[in-house]
């Protein structure tokens, strides 16, 4: 059972790297000093296991991190000693808590734009902790917004969220990215807007239809298609490519073609509609998705076919999404046997997910390796699977 210590951590989407960085930046807010980070870690381990109750000193740091009381994190009155309890501790410094603006909101939804033009380049590895590093502030403005701001900050905070719960899923964490999805879900539904809590929808679709829950999965997308006629053509169309990837993998090949010419449909006649929430959610998009579909349905050559056309017209910025094309492309090719064409493509993935850090193409690059192990004692063969043992730091 989780120590309350230990939900607080994985409630804000922390590493317990990430958790020694607050705790660093704390301790120099309260004149309080910090053994070696690898003494720390062993200790936090210990105090989130229940193994080892924190001193006085600990619970003062952990309430300035978490901004919460003793009582909230698990904390009783009397506690163990510990090795900071020698050290003088100051009175808790008073918070300040931030106002919402519109000067603030502005500095908020400004930087949202940079870290979403850059995720498709770079991946989720540089961004997690960047984004992470606004949601206190955000958490404290949705407490106390009222008035006229309250839903520009609502919207925001869902933003914020839906997007960490995306870099979570591309990572390959999907725990913390459905709950930051699921945090999405609950901001959304506070404001009167069908396309956002519909797009919430159709992403916690996408993260239960890759941890293998399908029927799961076509529910979540039924809910973001419950007001279908009120949503943008682009919101609708991947919202109907949520359900029509959740029908490949339950094997319903004929509902799944006629949700993906509808989405297809829809992505075309939705293009330039401005919709900044599936602005990503082109015609080349629903190809490539088309084509997962038809490797699930065990249909390799009209994969192949519909990848290489996609990747003939792929848009530049979308670079990590091409690497992912890239992989499955690898996967058709390795299907039906074409060797040659597998592992060169597989290759061209790989430099893309290392660029990136994107789990979803290592993973694809893994069934890749599965479908090629026959071959596994050609030199080309044997190089691609000790890149992704590096890869996977084997």
């Amino acid at each position: 059972m989780k120590t309350k210590l230990q939900t607080a951590r994985l409630a804000r989407g922390w590493s317990q790297a990430q958790l020694i960085d607050a705790m660093v930046d704390a301790a120099a807010r309260l004149d309080t000093d910090l053994p070696a980070p690898s003494s720390l870690k062993a200790q936090i381990s210990m105090f989130e296991n229940g193994r080892r109750v924190p001193g006085q000193s600990y619970q003062t740091l952990f309430c300035e991190v978490y901004e919460a009381s003793r009582a909230e994190l698990g904390f009783a009155l009397e506690s163990a000693p510990s090795q900071l309890d020698s050290l003088p501790m100051l009175p808790m410094p008073q918070m300040v808590t931030p106002k919402a603006s519109t000067q603030v909101l502005g500095y908020l939804k400004s930087i949202f734009v940079q870290h979403a033009q850059a995720e498709p380049l770079v991946g989720p590895r540089f961004l997690v902790p960047a984004v992470q590093g606004q949601v206190p502030l955000i958490e404290e403005l949705c407490k106390e917004a009222t008035g006229p701001h309250r839903d520009d900050v609502v919207r925001v905070g869902a933003r914020y969220a839906e997007f960490l719960g995306w870099l979570h899923q591309d990572s390959g964490d999907s725990q913390s990215a459905m709950l930051w999805t699921n945090r999405a879900l609950d901001y959304a539904s506070e404001l009167t807007d069908p396309t956002l809590s519909a797009y919430v929808f159709q992403r916690r679709s996408n993260i239960a239809a890759e941890a293998g829950q399908a029927g799961y999965a076509v529910g979540l997308a039924n809910s973001a298609l419950n007001e279908a006629r009120k949503l943008p053509r682009q919101v609708r169309a991947v919202s109907l490519r949520a359900r029509a990837n959740a029908h490949a993998l339950l094997g319903h090949a004929d509902e799944c073609w006629r949700t993906l010419d509808e989405a297809r449909e829809l992505a075309d006649a939705g293009a330039g509609e401005g919709s900044d929430l599936a602005s990503y959610c082109s015609v080349q998009y629903i190809d490539m998705e088309a084509a997962t579909c038809a490797l699930a349905l065990g249909r390799p050559e009209e994969a192949v076919t519909t990848l290489k056309k996609s990747l003939s017209q792929w848009p530049a910025e979308q670079q990590r999404d091409k690497g992912l094309c890239f992989a499955r492309l690898a996967t058709g090719y390795a299907l039906i046997e074409d060797i040659e064409s597998a592992y060169n493509v597989a290759f061209e993935a790989a430099a893309i997910a290392q660029a990136t850090g994107s789990a979803r193409i290592l993973a694809e690059l893994g069934r890749v390796q599965r479908r090629l192990s026959r071959w596994s004692k050609l030199v080309e063969i044997a190089e691609f699977n000790r890149l992704l043992g590096t890869m996977r730091g084997n």
